[in-house]
């Protein structure tokens, strides 16, 4: 926290929202290390807490290259240390990443499940790159590399499609869209059976 009144969380803007598909620009170079960048980033930080993994500033309709990350022991809780070692998934800091371009460092490519803020109720398969190389610049103006593998590099790659004007649903595997909540039940199988309708998805020829 910056100021000494805690920033307030904001709706996040859904798909359907143009700051969605916008895009965005360069934070300049005068904006970097003042309040208001700072006031940005804890607005960020707390309307993420608890929420999610990840937040791009056109998530909460500001058109900048900002985005922030933190992956925490409890959001992993569910996996086993198994997973969590598959997956190359650890606690991740809080950090706030700044006019960020990234390249692949290795050809290597995963097909793991993603969930997005601005898509509540939905997550599907995206395949991304394992391995990759973020170099951007903290708030105060300073450079920094990130070197990621696994879970940290999706979640930068997810991110900075955000900033890009790509959603989730433009990158999954066709087909792997899914409802987070239950399914439903449809009709009963009673009507089912006096139809004489199989259940059982058909037959390939």
């Amino acid at each position: 926290m910056i100021f000494d009144v805690p920033a307030t969380a904001v709706e996040i803007v859904k798909v359907g929202h143009s700051a969605l598909r916008n895009g965005t620009r360069n934070v300049p170079q005068e904006l970097f290390g003042t309040p208001a960048l700072h006031e940005l980033i804890d607005v960020m930080r707390v309307t993420l807490a608890g929420n999610g993994v990840g937040l791009a500033a056109p998530q909460i309709a500001v058109p900048l290259r900002v985005f922030v990350v933190e992956d925490t022991q409890d959001r992993m809780s569910h996996l086993s240390p198994g997973q969590q070692k598959a997956r190359n998934r650890y606690p991740f800091p809080f950090e706030a990443v700044i006019n960020p371009i990234w390249y692949a460092t290795s050809p290597e490519m995963v097909i793991e499940t993603e969930g997005c803020l601005s898509i509540p109720g939905f997550k599907a398969d995206v395949c991304r790159h394992w391995a990759i190389e973020v170099e951007g610049f903290q708030p105060n103006g300073r450079r920094k590399t990130w070197s990621l593998k696994g879970w940290p590099a999706r979640i930068f790659q997810h991110e900075i499609d955000h900033l890009d004007g790509r959603l989730l649903t433009d990158c999954m595997l066709p087909r792997t869209l899914t409802s987070t909540e239950p399914h439903g039940t449809g009709a009963s199988t009673d009507l089912l059976q006096r139809l004489a309708i199989s259940t059982e998805p058909p037959k390939e020829k």
